[in-house]
């Protein structure tokens, strides 16, 4: 089973994957020193980061064509600094917000799966509707964000096609 893995860190949920047995065609961390943690294990030889192809780059600027095949798991986790109980809880307006480059990821690889690990705080009450925004895009990655279209007005028209999406 491929997968591919965004936001990797020195590979924690990448290792956790690993395990159940999907391998990795690529890793994707801009941090060099995870990267590095990453590397460094792989040269322990440690087994279950063999094989691993770890892209040192930006998530938003990975080329996708660098997986062949099909990939039954795309796994991420994004930075959760904008959704953190910690911090100052901008979320979809924080830079740092990385869930449309997860929706993009979806969108070019069209995995069997997702699994995105965040935290706790993107389920309090004023990240409602965000929430729900990620879910629809994760469940209707083809309808894209028009480029003057905010988050907002996109999140209407997923709940308008999910609506009649389910009234067929």
């Amino acid at each position: 089973m491929k997968s591919v893995e965004l936001f990797t860190g020195a590979g924690v949920l990448a290792r956790g994957t690993a395990s159940f047995g999907f391998q990795h065609e690529a890793v994707v961390e801009w941090d060099r020193n995870a990267c590095d943690t990453i590397r460094f294990n792989q040269q322990r030889g440690l087994p279950l980061l063999a094989g691993w192809r770890v892209f040192e780059q930006d998530v938003n600027e990975f080329d996708y064509s660098a997986v062949s095949g099909d990939v039954s798991l795309l796994a991420a986790g994004p930075p959760c600094q904008p959704f953190s109980l910690a911090g100052k809880h901008r979320g979809e307006d924080d830079r740092r917000d990385m869930f449309p480059a997860v929706f993009e990821a979806v969108r070019n690889l069209r995995p069997r799966a997702v699994l995105v690990e965040n935290v706790k705080g993107l389920l309090r009450q004023s990240f409602a509707e965000y929430f729900e925004y990620i879910v629809l895009q994760l469940t209707y990655p083809e309808l894209r964000r028009e480029d003057d279209e905010d988050w907002r007005d996109h999140l209407s028209r997923l709940e308008q096609h999910h609506t009649s999406a389910h009234q067929l």
